[in-house]
């Protein structure tokens, strides 16, 4: 399927209207991101999160639960009211607590030297890591070291967020894209705080896709697992 073979996999994250899941869904992102956390400006009610999962459900786009220690219970209470496609962990959640979970698992992993114990923490359990700002569990639009990010993608399929736009994207060294399997961004597509802008979400997709002329990376086999786990898990049929 080219679909799933295809790369970028580009992830729209914290959205917070069923437009903005519609524009990601027509600017051809791979996913979109909902955001359970009540410190950030991007969390969902329950109610809101399950009208967007619904929406990216209807719009045949994955709707990934973006999530900081929560409890398993809650996570898959969430999947199954909201349809959603998969799971990436932010917090400092134990492995041992996630094995069986019925969707693919993103995990969030800082970009420091402690990230790498993180990648084989979880290489059994995650189908991808997402690559951030160490400081926090993501949304701060701070960048990350691109060198030690691509030492990192060298060890495991990784998506890279920590500030990221169109413009920084296009910026990103060559090297370090052609180790990427995908690209993750948030704040720096608002206008204002939890509020997506069109052009900034276009203008972040295309530049990620544009990515996608640089040779394939070292993780091919995984790309393709990652994007067939999520078109296959486009979450639980929803009542």
């Amino acid at each position: 399927d080219a679909l799933i073979e295809r790369r970028p996999f580009v992830k729209v994250c914290g959205l917070h209207s069923t437009g903005d899941v519609a524009l990601a869904a027509s600017l051809d992102a791979a996913a979109v991101g909902l955001v359970r956390h009540a410190p950030s400006p991007r969390h969902l009610s329950d109610a809101a999160l399950s009208e967007l999962g619904r929406a990216a459900n209807r719009a045949g786009i994955p709707a990934v639960l973006v999530t900081v220690d929560p409890t398993r219970d809650d996570v898959e209470r969430l999947v199954q009211e909201a349809g959603l496609a998969a799971v990436q962990l932010c917090g400092a959640e134990d492995p041992v607590a996630w094995q069986g979970l019925p969707v693919p698992l993103l995990r969030r992993v800082g970009v420091s030297p402690d990230g790498f114990d993180e990648l084989r923490r979880w290489a059994d359990l995650a189908a991808a890591f997402v690559l951030d700002a160490p400081a926090a569990p993501g949304g701060t639009g701070r960048t990350v070291d691109t060198g030690l990010a691509e030492r990192l993608a060298a060890e495991a399929p990784c998506l890279l967020a920590g500030g990221l736009d169109g413009a920084r994207v296009d910026d990103l060294p060559a090297s370090l894209t052609a180790k990427l399997v995908g690209f993750d961004a948030s704040s720096r597509l608002e206008s204002s705080p939890g509020v997506k802008s069109g052009a900034r979400v276009a203008s972040f997709v295309q530049a990620a896709h544009a990515a996608a002329a640089a040779p394939s990376p070292p993780h091919a086999s995984h790309r393709s697992a990652l994007r067939a786990n999520l078109s296959l898990h486009k979450g639980p049929s929803v009542r």
